[in-house]
C-alpha cells in the first residue's frame, strides 16, 4: 500500500469558502467526494490531496469558475500556515533562511511537494514541485504551491512584495483578475518547475525585528509508517462517526481486503485503529481545554459519554475524568 499524498485541512478551506460564497452545495459534494464533512473544523488535520483536487476541478467545471485557485489566493495568508511551520520561520532573520525552514518543514504542510531554490545570473529560481504524479500539476494545485512561497517571503518583505515572474508547469493562462493584481509580474505556463523568478538580493533581505540572528534548527518531521498515516486520515472523518472499513479502504485507494491484510500484519484491525485514533484525539482535547466530557465525547463521533467512557478505560485503565485530574492535574475538572 503506497503513502497517500495528503495535505494539511486549512489548505482546501478557502476553497470552500469560494463555493460557499457562490451558492455551492459544498457538504453533499464533500460526502459524494468521500472528504471530510466538518472539515472546516479539523484545519490542522490531514486530509487525502488526490480527492481533494478531484473534489475541486469537478467544483470548478460545474461553477464555471475559469480560475478557481486565484479565488483561493485572496482567502489565504502565512497566517494560515501550520504552527509548527510558523514557530520555526519567526525568529530566522532572512528570507533564505525562512525558505530553508519551508524546504525542511514543509511535510508539514504537504506531504506531496518539494521546495528548493536555483539560483543563475543573479536571478533566483524557488520552485515548489509535486514529488510525485499521484496528484496532477494543475492550475488549482499549482496556485496553492506558489502562494506558499510567496507567503514565506513576504513574512519578511511585506505584503506588497510580489514576484517578477509566476510560473505553472501546466497550460494555463491566469485571469485578468491575477493579472491586475500583480502589474509587475510575467505569468509563464508550460514551465519546467511550478516557481517564482525574484532577484537574488531579495533572499538576502532582512526583519530586523525578528529577535534573533541564530535560531535553533527546525524539528523536521519524520515520515509517518502506513499505520500512522491511516490514523491521521481517518481522525478528521470522526467528528461525523466512524466511516466504515469499506469506505475508508476507497479514501485509501485500496480494495477492503487489501487494508484488513495491511492491519493484520501490522497487529491491528480497523476497529482498533479507530478507537486508538479516538483516544489520541481525546487526550489531546482534555489536555488542552477544560471542554465537558460528554462534547469531548460528541466531538470524537461516539454516541454518548458512557461508550467514550468505555473506550478510554479500556486502553488508558482509567476513565477520562481521571486522566485529566491525575494526569493532567486539572483537579477542578469535572
Amino acid at each position: 500500500m503506497d503513502s497517500i499524498p495528503t495535505c494539511r485541512a486549512a489548505y482546501l478551506i478557502p476553497f470552500l469558502e469560494v463555493l460557499r460564497d457562490i451558492g455551492a452545495p459544498v457538504t453533499r459534494d464533500l460526502e459524494q467526494a468521500r472528504l471530510p464533512v466538518m472539515v472546516e473544523e479539523t484545519p490542522d488535520e490531514i486530509i487525502n490531496s488526490v480527492l481533494s483536487m478531484e473534489f475541486l476541478a469537478r467544483s470548478a467545471r460545474r461553477e464555471g469558475i475559469d480560475d478557481l485557485g486565484w479565488y483561493w489566493v485572496q482567502n489565504f495568508s502565512g497566517s494560515d500556515f501550520s504552527a509548527g511551520l510558523l514557530a520555526a520561520m519567526r525568529p530566522l532573520p532572512t528570507v533564505k533562511a525562512r525558505l530553508e525552514c519551508l524546504s525542511e518543514l514543509i511535510a508539514l504542510e504537504d506531504s506531496n511537494v518539494q521546495v528548493g531554490i536555483n539560483q543563475v545570473n543573479g536571478s533566483a529560481e524557488i520552485y515548489c514541485d509535486s514529488a510525485s504524479s499521484d496528484v496532477p500539476d494543475d492550475a488549482i494545485s499549482e496556485w496553492t504551491q506558489v502562494t506558499v512561497l510567496i507567503e514565506a517571503i513576504r513574512s519578511i518583505t511585506g505584503t506588497a512584495w510580489s514576484p517578477d515572474e509566476i510560473r505553472f508547469q501546466a497550460e494555463f493562462s491566469a485571469c485578468d483578475a491575477a493579472r491586475e493584481a500583480n502589474p509587475n509580474t510575467r505569468f509563464l505556463p508550460r514551465s519546467s518547475h511550478t516557481s517564482i523568478i525574484v532577484p537574488s538580493s531579495i533572499l538576502a533581505t532582512t526583519k530586523l525585528n525578528c529577535g534573533t540572528t541564530q535560531a535553533p534548527s527546525p524539528a523536521i518531521p519524520g515520515k509517518p509508517d502506513e499505520i500512522e498515516n491511516m490514523k491521521r486520515l481517518i481522525r478528521p472523518y470522526l467528528r461525523e462517526g466512524a466511516p466504515k472499513m469499506s469506505a475508508f479502504a476507497e479514501m485509501m485507494q485500496v480494495s477492503p481486503r487489501s487494508l484488513q491484510r495491511k492491519l493484520q500484519q501490522a497487529g491491528t484491525s480497523f476497529s482498533d485503529l479507530i478507537e486508538i485514533a479516538r483516544f489520541e484525539m481525546a487526550t489531546e482535547i482534555l489536555a488542552m481545554s477544560d471542554m465537558p466530557l460528554i462534547d469531548v465525547a460528541m466531538t470524537l463521533g461516539y454516541e454518548n459519554q458512557s461508550n467514550f467512557g468505555r473506550s478510554f478505560r479500556r486502553i488508558a485503565g482509567i476513565s477520562p475524568g481521571k486522566y485529566r485530574r491525575k494526569v493532567i492535574g486539572q483537579e477542578g475538572a469535572a
